[in-house]
């Protein structure tokens, strides 16, 4: 598939995206992560942002999040609220797993009531029992409390979900569950999403669209629409594709990252 030209999608797209990253440019302890970083994420669009480690993709998502400012370009947010998806749950170890899930429709007023009812909603619709809402994050499984983790990030009804590598710590098996989770409620919600990981398979499987950024200076070097719809392909669909992909120069960089990584 030939690359795109970047820029140009951009102004096209820009006036009916959610998120606009305009020239963005940053550096860390004086030395440039990238520069010149378009981006343009559509409503109800899940983007995969695929990269090896060290390749700003992770400082790109919190820019895009606010949580970094970039040292140059623009950021235009066009939503009324995002939420993010750490690699780690980042619960609050003094609040049940009911109340983290509720904490930022608390911070936002929403009374009790209401908000233990959401809470309990979400914790179901990623896998928790009713049981689990009382105990506290050190009495759950690392599994169970990412699943909280998404609950809370679902339960403020975000536009946006910034996710960082949020199942790079869970099992294969587990992985898949929450992969599946994510793409539900992607359809039942109609959010837009920024998705970082450094797994080619699971960019496939939840996305609808690939970005591959370069090891050496952060730069898009291709993106592609991925056929068909999130959770709609099956596995064989999803490993011919990878396969088919291991085998392009573009991708050397990601693969031999990974190959050193699991060595």
């Amino acid at each position: 598939m030939a690359q795109k030209d970047t820029a140009q999608e951009n102004t096209a797209s820009a006036e009916t995206a959610k998120l606009v990253l305009q020239n963005i440019g940053h550096a860390w302890l004086g030395r440039t992560v990238f520069e010149h970083f378009d981006l343009v994420l559509g409503k109800g669009e899940v983007v995969a942002l695929v990269g090896p480690s060290g390749c700003g993709k992770t400082t790109i998502l919190q820019i895009a999040a606010g949580l970094v400012d970039p040292r140059k370009g623009r950021v235009h947010r066009h939503y009324r609220r995002h939420a993010v998806v750490f690699q780690e749950p980042r619960l609050l170890p003094w609040m049940t797993t009911r109340d983290n899930i509720a904490y930022g429709l608390k911070v936002g007023g929403t009374p009790k009531n209401s908000r233990h009812a959401i809470a309990e909603a979400r914790a179901l619709e990623v896998g928790l029992d009713h049981d689990d809402l009382d105990k506290y994050p050190v009495q759950l499984s690392g599994g169970m409390r990412q699943r909280a983790a998404v609950a809370r990030a679902l339960a403020v009804e975000p536009d946006v979900i910034f996710f960082d590598e949020p199942f790079t710590a869970v099992d294969v098996g587990l992985r898949r569950v929450l992969q599946d989770l994510v793409i539900s409620a992607a359809r039942r919600a109609h959010f837009s999403a920024l998705f970082v990981t450094h797994d080619l398979a699971e960019a496939v499987r939840v996305a609808h669209r690939l970005i591959v950024l370069s090891a050496h200076d952060g730069r898009i070097i291709d993106q592609r629409i991925i056929e068909g719809e999130p959770g709609a392909r099956d596995n064989r669909s999803i490993f011919d594709t990878v396969e088919g992909w291991s085998h392009e120069p573009l991708f050397a960089e990601l693969f031999d990252a990974d190959r050193r990584v699991s060595a």
